[in-house]
């Protein structure tokens, strides 16, 4: 019987004979693996061109979830984004699926992106022009429609998760205590914003600078949709934001952010009112999720520091909401 496996790494020349067999791609055609990690990516050549193959993480979401998220993609670049086109193959499909050995993990591969990726030292005029970037996805989201249904709330999430960041921290019984009654108190706050009626559409779920590259002519493009869904619009303004408390910690690159987003879709009065509860939520949101990915994959960008950092960012910003 082999051992248990919690996250293998496919062959690139099986995959090579898998795309070959599945897509029209020019010859020579190349597969070579360029970053593992929460999915694994591979760069294909085929002739001139290039594109990015997505492993995703086995057993993690429904086939519903990933057609989702490419038929989101292919909407959003038919509206003008900058965002990496998903391929479709030979039989229309635009993903695949593949048995690992630890479980079923499914396969896409999408148009390369030739753009510069923003690091931690980016400027407040770059952060204005991410938030505009992020709005206007929110804006050409509104006339998406799909057959399929994927929810994001972050309460929900981190309500699913606590047990595992609970477990993380059995040795930390004063941390783990204030986890615990943080879930709760966001918890309840967010049942009061569902009564605000904020604004809800699609939400990319993870738009920080990592995942932000500026194109040559200047416009921003965005990839990396994995967490993607139907939202609360605000609370993807925390997904950039919350990157940069850890790694830039500027409050002028997060004001930047929002101004820039407010000047392409402002913020309703309700959203306004939210925006310090929506902000400890997608603190949790990354507790919880180090708590899922440190066993799988290690140490990963994002999740390579003390995690102790985490909690100072959660507590201060509990505190600011007024909740505890």
């Amino acid at each position: 019987m082999a051992f248990p496996v919690i996250h293998s790494t496919l062959d690139p020349k099986a995959l090579k004979a898998e795309i070959a067999r599945r897509y029209v791609l020019a010859e020579p055609l190349d597969c070579r693996l360029i970053n593992r990690a929460n999915n694994d990516f591979y760069e294909i050549r085929a002739g001139r061109e290039r594109f990015a193959l997505r492993v995703a993480k086995a057993n993690f979401r429904p086939d519903e979830a990933y057609a989702y998220e490419l038929e989101l993609l292919t909407h959003l670049h038919q509206s003008g984004c900058r965002v990496p086109v998903p391929l479709r193959a030979r039989d229309g499909a635009l993903f695949f699926t593949v048995e690992a050995p630890e479980g079923v993990r499914a396969i896409a591969i999408f148009g390369w992106l030739s753009a510069r990726p923003f690091t931690n030292k980016l400027t407040a005029a770059d952060a204005a022009d991410m938030g505009a970037a992020l709005a206007r996805i929110h804006i050409a989201g509104r006339t998406f429609r799909t057959n399929y249904h994927r929810a994001v709330n972050n309460s929900a999430y981190v309500k699913q998760h606590m047990p595992a960041l609970s477990d993380m921290l059995a040795n930390s019984p004063e941390d783990r205590a204030f986890y615990l009654k943080a879930e709760a108190l966001v918890h309840d706050a967010y049942v009061k914003i569902a009564r605000d009626d904020l604004p809800k559409g699609q939400v990319h779920g993870d738009f920080q600078f990592a995942n932000v590259m500026r194109d040559a002519d200047g416009a921003i493009a965005a990839l990396d949709f994995d967490t993607c869904g139907e939202g609360f619009l605000a609370e993807d303004i925390f997904t950039f934001i919350w990157r940069s408390d850890m790694e830039i910690r500027d409050e002028a690159v997060n004001e930047a952010f929002i101004a820039g987003y407010q000047r392409v879709r402002p913020l309703s009065e309700a959203e306004r009112r939210a925006l310090p509860v929506l902000r400890v939520a997608r603190d949790l949101v990354m507790c919880t999720t180090y708590a899922i990915l440190i066993n799988r994959v290690g140490p990963v960008a994002g999740f390579d520091g003390n995690f102790a950092d985490f909690t100072v960012l959660a507590r201060r910003h509990l505190a600011m909401t007024g909740l505890a």
